[in-house]
């Protein structure tokens, strides 16, 4: 199981996902894309990314972010703290949740994520050539 970042989610048409690979999403991130509907400067912008949202909305599952995932949260953020490590709060949120399912967490940005790295998988997506 390969979690995606919002940041796949947004631009996923720049990346190639395998098709035998079991994807999906947290609710977390659905929360940020509605912001971004929400929030787009035009209204051809917001139908583009209404439209993109429910795109994502037939393919994916979204998970909840449920007492299991808070805890995976709790267990991570605490770890990354102690190395002293910058922690960015949805970040930390994402990975605890990726933690938790022992699931991988497929992000553009690896750098981000890299003081979660050693208590999970963090893949690099491979970019569309066209």
């Amino acid at each position: 199981m390969i979690l995606l970042d919002t940041n796949i989610l947004i631009d996923g048409e720049r990346y190639v996902l395998d098709p035998s690979e079991s994807y999906v999403a947290s609710m977390l991130s659905r929360a940020e894309l509605e912001l971004g509907v929400h929030s787009a400067p035009s209204p051809a912008q917001r139908e583009e990314r209404q439209g993109r949202l429910r795109r994502l909305d037939a393919w994916l599952t979204w998970l909840p972010f449920d007492r299991v995932a808070s805890e995976g949260y709790g267990f991570v953020a605490a770890r990354t703290r102690l190395t002293g490590a910058r922690l960015r709060g949805k970040d930390a949120l994402i990975a605890g949740q990726a933690y938790s399912l022992g699931a991988s967490l497929l992000t553009a940005n690896t750098a981000d994520f890299a003081p979660f790295a050693s208590m999970l998988v963090v893949l690099a997506p491979t970019p569309r050539t066209h």
